[in-house]
């Protein structure tokens, strides 16, 4: 077995239970549930920090692709010392979901960008799409923001894409509209073969789509086949582009077409029930579209009538829910 393949099996026990067990490749790295296991090239996974976190670490410091659920920024912190007590120079948010942004404020915050406190002067970017900057920041009815202003990214970018070359490598951010969100981001580190996915794609449950954010499971498919026109299997259908998921265990390209099957087919059954057949939500329910893979995906916070629910809102004609 490759080393990364025994890396990929080791972070799916630590996903599911933080297994503290070393792997045959690069030795985990652990702090107080949060543990990081080399992914290959210069990109780390941490996991155990609410969402999924990737670390690409170099001679010119650290980049971090999403921060975390708040109050686990600690821990995540010193995961990243275990991999590099280099500054930290770019984090980047691939959607607002909490679970994403909410170490934001505290480590882009690190005394000279850094994850010792030693350097000084350096200021993080804070790079994603325009729209999480907008939702982060707007005051809602009370006239307060969501986010603390010290979470909202610096550096937003509103084109289809942005690119950055850090520690000798191209880094791709690439926009996917009106997927899990109208502000998802792709990061794929182009030498080190491994592709970040936020919340557009995961290994534990139904698609995340969330309507509140823009998102829709049209826009979903979408994204899926962007990424699967990025990512090349090795021998076999195995290995080749790696793929960090919001959630669950280290992934490849067999792993994401499984996937974006699942969801291509789901999109054509609600069409059909709901757009042409124009069944009632109940009577929707009742056929169960999911079926085949309401045990696998369905959990307590997104559960299958949930799913249903959101996409009934979405293929229902004229439905403003």
């Amino acid at each position: 077995m490759k080393p990364v393949a025994a890396a990929a099996l080791a972070i799916a026990s630590v996903v599911t239970a933080f297994a503290q067990s070393p792997s045959p490749g690069e030795p985990p790295v652990s702090s107080a549930g949060v543990q990081a296991v080399k992914v290959q090239g210069q990109v780390w996974m941490l996991a155990g920090a609410g969402g999924n976190i990737a670390v690409q670490a170099g001679d010119e410091g650290v980049l971090v692709v999403d921060t975390g659920a708040s109050g686990l920024t600690d821990s995540v912190i010193r995961a990243i010392r275990g991999i590099s007590e280099r500054p930290i120079r770019y984090i980047v948010n691939t959607s607002i979901s909490p679970q994403h942004v909410g170490g934001n404020a505290t480590l882009g915050a690190l005394p000279g960008g850094s994850t010792t406190g030693r350097e000084r002067g350096a200021l993080i970017k804070v790079i994603a799409q325009e729209n999480v900057f907008i939702k982060m920041s707007r005051p809602g009815p009370d006239g307060q923001s969501p986010f603390p202003g010290a979470a909202w990214p610096s550096d937003g970018y509103y084109g289809s894409q942005r690119n950055i070359v850090f520690n000798g490598e191209v880094v791709d951010i690439l926009h996917v509209p009106a997927a899990h969100s109208d502000g998802d981001s792709l990061v794929y580190f182009r030498a080190s073969n491994v592709l970040v996915a936020g919340d557009v794609y995961t290994t534990t449950s139904l698609p995340l789509v969330d309507r509140a954010q823009g998102g829709s499971l049209k826009g979903l498919v979408a994204a899926l086949n962007r990424m699967l026109d990025i990512t090349v299997a090795d021998d076999l259908a195995e290995g080749g582009t790696y793929v960090i998921p919001g959630h669950g265990r280290i992934s490849d390209e067999a792993d994401v077409a499984e996937y974006r099957d699942m969801t291509h087919i789901l999109r054509d059954r609600f069409e059909a029930l709901i757009a042409k057949e124009r069944l009632t939500l109940a009577q929707v329910k009742e056929r169960r579209p999911l079926v085949g893979w309401e045990r696998r995906y369905s959990r307590p916070e997104w559960t299958t009538d949930m799913f249903i629910d959101a996409m009934d809102a979405e293929f229902r004609p004229g439905s403003t829910r």
